[in-house]
């Protein structure tokens, strides 16, 4: 629960400062951001937590804070081509 609610202050964080001028700064939220999820995300997905259930928690927190991706938009082509392996 602890994460969930950092995970949303980060996320509030970002909003904030959505329209400022310097990156930077919401650079550094989404970094802290992801580094909250992969905590959450490594918590879920191993014992006792890991089951169907952790997995869908894990997908409706992965969807609630992160957008869609085509496997077009992926940057890294190894992330890329597992995209695409999926679909």
């Amino acid at each position: 629960m602890e994460l969930i609610s950092d995970i949303k202050k980060t996320e509030e964080m970002i909003s904030l400062h959505k329209d400022d001028e310097f990156q930077l700064i919401i650079d550094q939220y989404e970094a802290i951001k992801t580094k909250q999820m992969a905590e959450f995300i490594d918590e879920l997905a191993k014992p006792p937590f890991q089951s169907v259930e952790s997995f869908s928690v894990i997908k409706l927190m992965i969807d609630k804070f992160y957008p869609s991706l085509s496997p077009d938009s992926v940057e890294l082509k190894e992330l890329g081509k597992l995209a695409s392996a999926i679909n």
